[in-house]
């Protein structure tokens, strides 16, 4: 047996057969006499992996699957395609390859960390479409739970094996592209090798992100133990009640479908309810009375505990196909008020049990913050509300940092470590668990927010990647952070470092 030492992405513990999947594709670079049957084929295959893709949706909530499907059923990349066979003599991989890259190329150079993530997605497609034209299909050995080692997790793996997919390898790989947030979300393990290591098909293996260690070629003693902690702590999935400590664990979520595990955890609330995800979901604008169905049913999920929303954060790699948003921030909000009321509208309408918090993501100024707040504080109003509404920021830009004092009149504060440390430290976001490189300049910041906080009575917590990083627990403890929200699959581990710490 060998001990391999890894990057955890997402937590956890699995064993399982190794199985390979090869990112790269044979791409033919043969001429054709025959363009229109190439057309045809190319066709064909684009047909046969959008009909591949409405099946995965079928048995998911995946929303990248539909803009996958959007992308491939967009006749503009099929004219470009067919182009480059009129006018190269291309067959269809070939034409299909040279066009998919263009747009990899032009990601690849983007100056945002968000598109370079998203990049992977176009580099899925790319895989689905030339592995459908040269007929070739991965074994998914349904009946084995498998460790799948890549170079780059393609999100549709994460659809593709879920039946099976015990845990993810990769050579690379970053904490918020779309293959990691599903991993996170099914508490699936994903870590990432600094080396290069030849893994052998159906070799046992394990992988233990507590250690950060992956253990290749084991025997069936070892792995038996292994089955018997696993069988132990999903007998006792609940975390402890650290309120004596003063402590709070929350969830993120993305959906109301995710709340469940905020219940099944018994977490304190939601720190953060992404609701930009319930936007991306449809190719055109959610009404009023739509958004009130849902976070209605996500306030009565959550009756008695807390649940903050936070108002649609678009921008960079969240886009939405029916406006325009190059930057996320408050402009956004500007330019689309009518969208943005209708979200507030609904928010106070959804208030029933006077459980919610309405958070604004990416603020910079004071004047942002105010100008936000009259907006609910209108809309209040013309609803005839008196529910009681927290209304609170994200703290996650320099700017926001800078004019810290500004900030007096706020019911709460988020920290938002994945774009502030961005921001005032160059971080790439899928770096950030490398923490060794900005951590001690961090806290002192940190430090700073934590006596603002308490010099004008403001909640904090701290809803970013940084959270929810074991390691770094007991040092946040130490500068002042009592809430900490997290993926939901990362709250045992928080709850063990909460245990380490206060020695309980």
């Amino acid at each position: 047996m060998q001990e391999l030492k890894s990057n955890v992405i997402s937590e956890g513990i699995a064993y399982g057969k190794i199985l390979n999947i090869k990112n790269d594709i044979f791409v033919s670079n043969l001429h054709t006499n025959n363009k229109e049957y190439e057309k045809a084929s190319l066709a064909e295959a684009f047909k046969a992996v959008v009909k591949d893709i409405k099946e995965l949706e079928k048995g998911s909530n995946d929303e990248f699957l539909n803009v996958h499907a959007m992308i491939l059923e967009d006749p503009q990349l099929m004219k470009e395609c067919c182009e480059q066979i009129d006018n190269n003599s291309y067959q269809a991989s070939k034409a299909f390859d040279v066009v998919i890259n263009k747009y990899i190329d032009i990601f690849e150079k983007a100056n945002s960390f968000y598109l370079e993530e998203r990049n992977l997605d176009l580099k899925d497609i790319r895989r689905r479409v030339l592995l459908a034209l040269n007929n070739d299909y991965v074994n998914h050995l349904e009946h084995d739970k498998v460790i799948l080692v890549c170079d780059e997790l393609y999100p549709s793996y994460v659809s593709e094996f879920r039946n099976t997919l015990a845990g993810v390898i990769a050579r690379k790989g970053g904490t918020t592209s779309h293959g990691a947030i599903l991993c996170k979300a099914r508490e699936i393990p994903f870590v990432t090798l600094d080396f290069d290591f030849q893994f052998d098909d159906s070799k046992e293996i394990v992988i233990d992100t507590r250690s950060k260690l992956v253990y290749y070629d084991c025997n069936q003693d070892f792995i038996s133990n292994y089955k018997d902690y696993k069988k132990n702590i999903s007998s006792r999935v609940r975390i402890r009640d650290f309120s004596e400590q003063g402590i709070k664990i929350l969830g993120n979520v993305s959906s109301n479908e995710e709340l469940l595990k905020v219940r099944k955890y018994k977490l304190h609330g939601v720190g953060l309810y992404r609701t930009e995800f319930i936007f991306m979901n449809k190719n055109r604008a959610l009404t009023e009375d739509e958004q009130y169905e849902i976070y209605n049913d996500a306030v009565c999920e959550m009756i008695q505990r807390p649940i903050t929303f936070r108002t649609f954060d678009i921008g960079d790699d969240k886009q939405l196909s029916y406006i325009k948003a190059d930057k996320k921030g408050v402009r956004n909000y500007r330019n689309y008020p009518n969208l943005f009321k209708d979200q507030v509208r609904a928010l106070i309408r959804a208030n029933r049990y006077q459980n919610m918090r309405i958070m604004f993501p990416m603020i910079e100024s004071y004047d942002d913050f105010l100008y936000l707040k009259d907006i609910v504080v209108k809309c209040k109003k013309e609803l005839g509300s008196v529910g009681y509404l927290k209304i609170g920021m994200m703290l996650e830009t320099r700017e926001a940092v800078e004019h810290l004092s500004d900030f007096k009149d706020v019911d709460f504060i988020s920290l938002g470590t994945n774009d502030l440390t961005h921001e005032l430290y160059n971080v790439d976001r899928n770096n950030i668990s490398d923490y060794s490189t900005y951590l001690d300049s961090l806290i002192e910041v940190i430090k700073r927010v934590v006596e603002h906080c308490k010099m004008y009575n403001i909640e904090l917590s701290m809803c970013g990647e940084l959270a929810g990083i074991p390691d770094v627990t007991s040092i946040l403890l130490n500068a002042g952070i009592k809430n900490f929200s997290v993926s939901p699959n990362l709250s045992k581990a928080i709850e063990e470092s909460l245990v380490k710490y206060y020695n309980l």
